[in-house]
């Protein structure tokens, strides 16, 4: 069943009428030539989901509503170095798909892509949604402003109880250990192509980050990004 974005799905009732913005009315109608008596579903990016029929002169009638609950585990913040234009697009498409909550763009030593706003609040915002529908995700995951590396340690002490790196160092203790149902948010940082500087690293560890050994081998920051969140998806839950 395909999905299509509608942002207001919050403000209507089963029975209304509702039709959806140019974008998604076009790729509705004119690309998958939907008639009426077809059904397809709704999501807004803030857990709203509901089953809506085609009606004529491209109108949809809702006919069930849901409101979808967070997935198990603490909410994962994705705070990263962006790689260039084609492989942050696919970071963006899987992190989405794996439920992350938050997207910093973090500025460091060795950045190799400066994100501009436009990107972080345009073209990047159109593909977490369209990951959205593709994956059945009804949250959208928020995208902040990119900031120095330095800054970006801050914000994620304030917003996550525990923060983890790459490391190929293996770990020392479980930082999930004795803290069952107290752990809500995760941060998780990757770093540029060329890896965080020592100073990078160092700062991380002055501040509690915990080293995250995935192997033993330098990983891509795509496959890092990637690999790190579905790890700690899985140790949340299973800690939670």
């Amino acid at each position: 069943m395909h999905s299509f974005r509608y942002d207001l799905l919050a403000e209507v009732n089963i029975g209304d009428i509702i039709s959806l913005d140019k974008g998604e009315s076009t790729h509705l109608f004119k690309i998958l030539r939907a008639a009426p008596g077809d059904i397809c579903r709704l999501l807004d990016g803030k857990g709203n989901s509901a089953l809506a029929r085609v009606e004529k002169d491209k109108c949809l009638s809702i006919t069930e509503m849901e409101k979808i609950p967070p997935l198990p585990g603490g909410a994962l913040h994705l705070f990263l170095a962006p790689p260039r234009r084609q492989k942050m697009d696919i970071i963006l498409k899987q992190c989405t798909e794996l439920g992350v909550t938050g997207i910093t763009p973090v500025i460091c030593e060795r950045s190799v892509a400066l994100p501009d706003a436009d990107s972080v609040n345009g073209r990047w915002n159109d593909l977490l949604f369209e990951a959205c529908k593709q994956s059945g995700n009804p949250y959208l995951p928020q995208l902040f402003p990119p900031i120095k590396f330095a800054d970006s340690i801050l914000a994620a002490k304030e917003r996550c109880e525990v923060n983890f790196y790459g490391s190929i160092a293996k770990e020392d203790e479980d930082p999930f250990a004795g803290k069952e149902n107290t752990v809500k948010n995760i941060g998780w940082f990757v770093g540029p192509e060329g890896g965080f500087t020592e100073e990078e690293e160092l700062l991380m560890k002055e501040n509690s980050f915990y080293p995250l050994h995935m192997q033993c081998w330098i990983l891509r920051a795509e496959t890092a990004a990637i690999c790190g969140l579905a790890l700690l998806r899985e140790r949340s839950v299973r800690k939670s």
